[in-house]
């Protein structure tokens, strides 16, 4: 519990400055009825005890006499004790004559550690604390603040509750003749070390962002121009030949050219229709069989040498509410993904039911991906490998697809004996966000 964790530094320093001119001038009032005489002493003052008690244990020099001005004397005594118990700071006073035992301890403090001021008086650190990991670093700290008559420091402390607090604390050395003090404040920063970090992360995400957006601006300077160049170049070839062998060849070339070049700006369509929550989602029943058929057909016939497509035995029957397109367009990126990756040996693929959810998965014999890399997979425009070809937004692209579409992908890899990457659906898909949702008539 913090009293004043919505402080700023700049309201807490002002309340302090306004604390030692109370302090001041009653102290000069107490000066004026008590003679100018110095107040000093190694008896504690507790929350509820008035200068009047406190004369008791000081017979040769009283904080104020008895007899003088009384009236006066307690209005100030309960200033004071006003003053420093409701304070947004924690302050304590520790004699550096004595072992460093506590002569003060302010009500602030009490609430913010649970320990009542009857419990701290005439204790030292280690009589009152548990973990003595911290009873030492106070310690050192009372011993560097004699040596060195003022520190300022951050640390870390734990609440009654076991809560984490972060504390900013002053420690300042006052003498009084042969008497030695060690007077403390500190005050809670927890909440501005939260947005200090949160921040500091931010900035650190924006920046390695940033140098991702510049990344995939100059590899799809090259996507872009690598197919357009093939078209551009044999179109004309297909103009100039005669030769019908080389027509067909040369506008097979094209053709996929032109596959990839549309994929690509597809592609980038989607993923900012994504981020803007304006893409459209097209609700039906799907069945999945049909969906890993048409994708079967689609890639059996296009795989590498030494690459098998295998695709694994499945419910006929299951189907789910969703979008067939985009479903399809999941498999289709994962599909392409493994292909890229996979040398020899085979590429599965398949679904299964778990409980309210559908799994899908696709399995491949491949490269494997490095586990530092795999952390960040899923992320805008991160490659794999920079020499394949490919923007780095497709799995960005399904992992929003899927998110969207109430769902979870994930990636199991070991590095060089392949990967596996999973996604879940439910059977009663709910698209998320304000994307658009169209029904069937």
């Amino acid at each position: 519990m913090s009293v004043h964790s919505e402080k700023t530094r700049e309201q807490l320093i002002d309340e302090i400055e306004l604390l030692r001119k109370e302090l001041a001038f009653a102290n000069s009032e107490l000066n004026k009825l008590r003679g100018d005489k110095p107040i000093h002493g190694n008896h504690a003052i507790s929350h509820q005890t008035d200068w009047k008690e406190c004369s008791a244990l000081h017979s040769s020099e009283s904080f104020a006499d008895p007899d003088l001005h009384t009236a006066e004397t307690e209005r100030l005594n309960t200033l004071m004790n006003v003053v420093l118990n409701n304070v947004p700071v924690y302050l304590f006073m520790k004699d550096a004559n004595d072992d460093f035992r506590y002569l003060y301890w302010n009500q602030t403090f009490t609430d913010f550690s649970g320990i009542s001021y009857l419990d701290v008086v005439g204790k030292t650190d280690y009589e009152i604390f548990q973990n003595k990991v911290d009873m030492d670093r106070f310690r050192e700290d009372d011993i560097r603040t004699v040596k060195e008559g003022r520190i300022e420091f951050i640390e870390r402390y734990y609440t009654k509750r076991n809560d984490e607090r972060i504390v900013k604390t002053i420690k300042t050395l006052v003498r009084n003749g042969k008497e030695a003090y060690i007077i403390g404040m500190c005050w809670d920063i927890t909440d501005i070390k939260k947005t200090e970090d949160e921040l500091i992360a931010s900035r650190i995400k924006a920046e390695e962002s940033d140098k991702l957006k510049t990344a995939f601006l100059a590899n799809m300077s090259h996507e872009i121009r690598t197919p357009l160049n093939a078209i551009v170049g044999f179109s004309k070839l297909n103009i100039d030949t005669c030769d019908d062998t080389e027509r067909a060849l040369y506008a097979d070339i094209i053709e996929k050219n032109s596959d990839m070049l549309l994929n690509l700006f597809n592609d980038i369509l989607d993923l900012s229709a994504l981020e803007a929550d304006t893409m459209d989602f097209a609700i039906s029943t799907v069945k999945m069989n049909e969906v890993c058929h048409q994708l079967y057909g689609q890639y059996v016939g296009t795989m590498p040498a030494g690459v098998a497509l295998v695709m694994d035995p499945m419910d006929e029957h299951l189907s789910i509410e969703g979008d067939w397109r985009r479903i399809l367009q999941i498999g289709n990126h994962l599909l392409n993904n493994a292909i890229k990756f996979t040398r020899s040996g085979t590429i599965n693929f398949g679904f299964h039911q778990k409980g309210d959810m559908v799994l899908f998965y696709v399995k491949d014999t491949g490269i494997g991906i490095d586990p530092k890399q795999g952390k960040t997979i899923f992320q805008r425009f991160d490659k794999v490998d920079s020499f394949v070809q490919g923007t780095g937004l497709g799995l960005p692209i399904c992992r929003m697809l899927v998110e969207k579409m109430g769902g979870k992908i994930w990636l199991r890899s070991v590095y060089g004996k392949g990967s596996t990457f999973y996604f879940t659906l439910p059977l009663k898909v709910n698209v998320l966000s304000h994307s658009r949702v169209l029904l069937p008539v």
